[in-house]
């Protein structure tokens, strides 16, 4: 009986520690294509829930237990998709021992940083943390979900594209929107007013000389 209840406890361990698991990693831009929301915001603070649902301090937390954690961000710009409100929350990993939720971790986010983030809404399930709802937002840990932004320099840094999934590569700001709106509605998305210049826009990407008609944005 003890040898049969052993073996149950590991299953359960190990079913619990492998339910969330990724194919290939994707890069900021290519995943965008798939992302709910897209926005630049800044972090006002990190939220702390109990089994209960009770804010609490990050003191409180007993981070060998099940709690839920959140950012709350203030929305400076959409960049893909619609959302009326100026603030939400934000969940990203449990940081439970045996986390299945498959949401990236974020308690490295800073107060009062600004990031790019690219979100997926909040689905009620068994896997939801304490106090998260349809009405939240979530980063999805498959793939690059935010990307740092440089106020000074107008520029975001992070997986942005790219075979090298280490190499953190920084681009201006307004490239990046460019490239997200390109990857995700193609050609007639740029309002470019000739092929001479749309073909200086490819070279952009790495690619030059194609005709409109036979390309298809399909790589990040």
């Amino acid at each position: 009986m003890r040898q049969t209840f052993s073996i149950l406890i590991i299953l359960l361990t190990f079913q619990m520690s492998f339910a969330c698991s990724c194919g290939k990693y994707r890069t900021f831009i290519s995943a965008s294509k798939d992302s709910e929301l897209i926005i630049k915001a800044k972090v006002l603070k990190h939220n702390y829930y109990n089994r209960k649902r009770q804010s609490v301090s990050k003191e409180k937390i007993n981070e060998t237990e099940f709690f839920g954690h959140s950012i709350l961000v203030e929305v400076l710009e959409i960049i893909k998709g619609q959302e009326s409100r100026k603030t939400f929350e934000i969940y990203g990993g449990s940081e439970w021992k045996y986390a299945s939720d498959c949401k990236m971790k974020i308690d490295g986010m800073k107060i009062d940083k600004t990031y790019i983030f690219s979100l997926y809404k909040s689905i009620e399930s068994k896997h939801s943390q304490p106090n998260e709802n349809k009405d939240d937002y979530s980063l999805y840990a498959c793939q690059e979900s935010y990307i740092e932004y440089n106020d000074q320099t107008e520029s975001v840094k992070g997986v942005l594209k790219g075979k090298n999934l280490d190499k953190k590569r920084i681009m201006p700001y307004e490239k990046l929107k460019d490239k997200i709106t390109f990857y995700n509605n193609g050609y007639n998305s740029l309002r470019l007013n000739s092929l001479s210049e749309f073909n200086a826009y490819l070279l952009s990407f790495g690619y030059g000389g194609k005709n409109p008609a036979d390309f298809s944005a399909t790589k990040s």
